[in-house]
Order: structure tokens, then C-alpha cells, then sequence
């Protein structure tokens, strides 16, 4: 019964009711003020903040008009070949020497100007009318330029318009040593190109043509780089001078378009 008496002495002891109780320390409303300002700032940033954002795209170095394939007028063996890969050849220049079936020698010269890309013959190979035997960067334009030609998937595309500022990682030159190659976009195709076309740009190079194309049929988009004629490579960099050598064409790239930034609350709640 030891039980039954304490409880009954406590129920004859009166209640501390006039006694003050400590809800909280001054500790947990610190707490609870700085969680209350995090919460406030966040609101505020959600509204008036800015996420960046960008696109990538790649492409290319090359000029306007890109590669053309010289096929041979007429059938014959090759008795000499006057240019070699990466020479600039001129309109009318010869560049190979065929002996016909009559044993007469004939000259094929240029049909266009620019920069052999690959030779496809040598001394001693036979040659049949309309085959291919070279690949030349066409650098006949009018108005003749190194230019980034990207292509974009139709929905990356559809995030950049002419006039756009891009920066252009440079396969050369890497990124981390030297920045980024800057430009600006100056024209846009209406329509996708098919895997033909790309391959035809290209000079049939199907293994190029391939890469960049594993995102869907690409939309073209020409950047022109930035110059200046101050540093070696004569473009413009994100750094103080860029490369000290001289870029060349035909060298892949890869785009960074830079887009209006989007409020933090937009990408939480999208419209």
C-alpha cells in the first residue's frame, strides 16, 4: 500500500499554478530566425533571381562553301599527280597528267580554287571518267572567310537566332589553355539538312558527317569568329590573346550559345 499513501500525500499537496514555465530557450528563436530568413531570401531570390543558361552545338571550321568533290573529265592512267594534301591549288592549275587509251597524255586542271583535302589517286592508278580523285575546300566564294558552320538539332536551333553571341571551344586549341574562340551567328537555314547534304558539305566525309548528325536531322548555322589582328591566331578569345599560333580550317568546334537567363520560379512552376 506503499503506492496508494504517496499518491494520496500528492493529491493533498497544492498546484504550482502561479509558477512561470520556459516554452523556449533564446537559442532555438535564434534557430528559428535564421531558418525564417533563408525561407524569406529564397521567396525573393525565386522571383528576382536568374539561372543561366546555354546551348551546345557542333560544327566545324571551314569556309562558305565547304568542300567539293573534282571528278576526272575523262578516263586514262595517272602518269603524274602536281599537288599534294593541304596544298592550295587555283582555279585552272593542273593537278594531275592521265595517259588515254591512245597513249596521249592529258592535263586535268582545277575547276574551282581552294585547299586539297585528300588525294584519292596516285601515280600509276586508273582513273575512269566522272570518279572522284580529289576533295577541295572551296576558298572561291565571294565573300571568302573562315567561318564555324554548326549543326544543330532542330529544338537547339530553335534557342538561337542571328545575331546571337556564341563561344566556340576549338578542338586545336584546348579550352583550358586558351579560352574560347568568340563569334557571333550570321545566318540560319530554314530547313534541315538531310544526312546527303551534310555528307555533301562535307566532301563525303561519312564518318564527320555521322558525328554530327547522332542528334536528328541538323539545322546549319554559320558564326562568324570575332577578329583581330593584335594576337597570332588573328580571332578574338574569352582570354587576354588566345592560341600563339594561327587556327586552322577544317578543325571541329564546339558551340556555346549563351541564352536570356530564366527566373528560378519559371523552371519550379513552368507556364
Amino acid at each position: 500500500m506503499e503506492f496508494r499513501r504517496k499518491a494520496l500525500e500528492n493529491l493533498r499537496q497544492p498546484d504550482d499554478l502561479d509558477s512561470p514555465v520556459r516554452l523556449t530557450r533564446p537559442r532555438a528563436w535564434a534557430v528559428l530566425a535564421v531558418v525564417g530568413a533563408i525561407i524569406v531570401g529564397g521567396l525573393v531570390w525565386s522571383f528576382n533571381g536568374e539561372l543561366a543558361r546555354s546551348v551546345s552545338v557542333p560544327g566545324i571550321l571551314t569556309h562558305p562553301l565547304g568542300v567539293s568533290k573534282v571528278e576526272s573529265p575523262q578516263s586514262g592512267t595517272v602518269s603524274n599527280v602536281f599537288v599534294d594534301t593541304g596544298d592550295v591549288v587555283t582555279k585552272g592549275a593542273r593537278v594531275l597528267s592521265l595517259v588515254d587509251a591512245e597513249g596521249a597524255t592529258k592535263t586535268v586542271r582545277a575547276p574551282f580554287s581552294g585547299r586539297a583535302i585528300a588525294l584519292l589517286v596516285g601515280n600509276g592508278q586508273y582513273v575512269a571518267a566522272g570518279a572522284t580523285f580529289m576533295t577541295v575546300e572551296r576558298t572561291d566564294g565571294k565573300n571568302d572567310r573562315m567561318v564555324a558552320v554548326l549543326f544543330a538539332p532542330a529544338d537547339k536551333a530553335g534557342l538561337l537566332k542571328i545575331g546571337d553571341r556564341v563561344d566556340m571551344d576549338v578542338a586545336s586549341a584546348p579550352a583550358q589553355a586558351f579560352g574560347l574562340m568568340r563569334g557571333r551567328v550570321t545566318a540560319m537555314d530554314p530547313f534541315p539538312q538531310t544526312e546527303q547534304q551534310v555528307q555533301d558539305f562535307l566532301g563525303g566525309n561519312k564518318l564527320l558527317a555521322t558525328q554530327l548528325l547522332e542528334q536528328g536531322g541538323p539545322i546549319r548555322i554559320t558564326v562568324d569568329p570575332d577578329r583581330d589582328a593584335d594576337v597570332p591566331s588573328g580571332y578574338r578569345w574569352t582570354t587576354t590573346s588566345g592560341p600563339p599560333f594561327r587556327i586552322n580550317s577544317w578543325t571541329q568546334v564546339s558551340a556555346i550559345g549563351r541564352l536570356p537567363g530564366e527566373r528560378p520560379i519559371d523552371w519550379l512552376l513552368p507556364r
